[in-house]
């Protein structure tokens, strides 16, 4: 319904006794009932009365009218302070989040404790390949942790291609770029069963603090420092054989190995109870090859 303007209703009553109504006054006249009968201004006054009561009507539909514009008014307010605390809301969220994201790309430092001092001895430092193969919780040849493979670990990280020289990795979600040193085996890695004695005896010491750091398993520490323990206790050592030490070698090679390869299929053993029956089996192939080379040689 269209909104009816104030003006409409400032209007005075018309005078209906002028002689504009002439017309109508004497129509009213003549319809009178001829018991009732009607004068001018008896007819004046009816249309002054009709003119009032239309009035009232639209007087009644100004004031709704009124009463609904309040009402919309006070709903499009509340509406709009609604729309501007959702609008704030999520520009706050917004804010925050760039804040957020700010500072996750700021560098980190770690905390440290005031009262410390550097240790009196700094340790060779290990590839990062062989870091990631303990992370990774993989088996990775115990030269990485010799004398050696420190000191080739150190070549590397002098050198221009470990600076420069970066892959993807990723950490559940996310994508990162670490040096290719992170994802590559050295060139000059030794095989478990070619380290000799002293070698063994050396990267065990260093192989062990890096699963500490690593977080290896309670129980897997546990077992592979029993492990070398007993190798290196083994009674063998004191027998007539001048290579049960090389033979030891051998079988932690492929004992550690074979480890590995179980606990991937979930078929995991004990790795620190040393099998004697696989020691011989051991000492017979070593003993073996070591024949077939001097033959070798003597045949030469």
């Amino acid at each position: 319904m269209p909104h009816l303007s104030r003006e409409i209703l400032m209007h005075a009553c018309t005078d209906h006794t002028s002689p504009t109504f002439q017309t109508l006054r004497d129509l009213i006249v003549a319809g009178a009932p001829a018991g009732a009968p009607l004068t001018p201004a008896d007819a004046a006054s009816q249309l002054s009365e009709a003119w009032n009561k239309d009035r009232d009507a639209r007087q009644a539909i100004w004031d709704a009218q009124v009463q609904a514009d309040i009402a919309q008014a006070e709903a499009d307010t509340a509406a709009a302070a609604a729309q501007a605390d959702i609008d704030r809301l999520a520009a706050e969220a917004a804010a925050a989040a760039e804040l957020a994201a700010l500072e996750a790309k700021k560098p980190k430092i770690g905390a440290f404790d005031e009262t410390l001092t550097i240790p009196d001895f700094l340790g060779p430092r290990v590839s990062n390949f062989a870091k990631k193969k303990l992370e990774d919780k993989e088996y990775v040849e115990l030269w990485y942790f010799t004398k050696e493979g420190c000191l080739d670990a150190e070549s590397l990280r002098g050198g221009v291609e470990a600076d420069e020289t970066f892959g993807i990795t990723q950490s559940g979600t996310t994508l990162a770029l670490k040096p290719l040193t992170a994802f590559r085996a050295s060139k000059k890695v030794v095989p478990d069963e070619d380290l000799s004695w002293d070698q063994l005896s050396v990267a065990k010491t260093g192989f062990l603090a890096g699963i500490d750091d690593a977080s290896w398993p309670t129980e897997h520490r546990t077992a592979m420092a029993t492990f070398f323990y007993r190798i290196e206790n083994h009674p063998s050592r004191l027998q007539h054989d001048p290579h049960a030490e090389q033979i030891l070698v051998m079988y932690q090679a492929k004992a550690r190995r074979f480890w590995h390869d179980a606990l991937a299929q979930n078929k995991g053993f004990n790795l620190a109870i040393i099998n004697d029956k696989l020691l011989e089996t051991v000492a017979r192939e070593f003993h073996n090859k070591l024949r077939k080379e001097k033959y070798r040689v003597v045949s030469a």
